[in-house]
């Protein structure tokens, strides 16, 4: 894949056209709702500079994104509940258990994160326990899965027999939107436009403060 092959950047390299865009950091990461957002505050983290998975950032700036990606959490949980933490990270163009090579954390409200943890368990064994997000460089070998079901909770398990979309899948199966998984087909137009709408006002009201 080149980067004019990327979707992502396409609509990066266009944003100041685009209002897909909640907030960006000062390292150049972005929050905006996901296409085929399950659930109201359903949301993507992701840097604007291509590259494949959190765990090709070096370990110095993935502690910032690590922090930035904890307060994205906190944003989003103060108005939808628990949010879970979850990446399927490709290396050197595997994607294993991935559908884009642009990097990309989803940050989903779930009922109960820990049937989130259950089914990845389920699939993959009980998986590698993590120090933090920092600690996915020295993990990762080749396509991988990384999972935080609450905060100072992290996992890291290889790709091998986990399906495409994977966290899709397990989160619609908890929201009882099971055969809804996939984002081409279930676009959740209506739950995208209200995500923007709400964690924009959010974000207003606390710069206000």
């Amino acid at each position: 894949m080149t980067l004019m092959d990327c979707q992502f950047c396409t609509e990066f390299t266009a944003r100041e056209s685009t209002t897909r865009i909640i907030t960006e950091t000062v390292g150049g990461w972005v929050l905006l709702p996901t296409i085929g957002a399950l659930a109201p505050g359903y949301c993507l983290f992701m840097p604007l500079e291509h590259m494949d998975a959190a765990a090709d950032v070096t370990p110095a700036d993935l502690e910032r994104v690590a922090a930035e990606t904890e307060q994205m959490r906190t944003l989003i949980q103060a108005r939808y509940g628990p949010v879970i933490l979850a990446e399927h990270g490709p290396r050197d163009c595997e994607l294993g258990a991935s559908c884009c090579s642009h990097c990309h954390l989803h940050l989903i409200p779930v009922p109960d994160p820990d049937a989130i943890t259950a089914a990845y368990q389920k699939t993959g064994g009980p998986g590698l326990r993590l120090t933090s997000m920092a600690a996915l460089p020295a993990a990762a070998d080749g396509s991988y899965l990384y999972l935080s079901a609450r905060p100072g909770e992290h996992y890291y398990w290889p790709s091998v027999g986990f399906t495409r979309q994977f966290v899709r899948r397990v989160c619609a199966d908890e929201l009882g939107i099971g055969d809804f998984f996939d984002w081409r087909d279930h676009p959740f137009t209506e739950n995208r436009e209200r995500t923007f709408a709400e964690l924009s006002a959010d974000l207003h009201l606390a710069d206000a403060a």
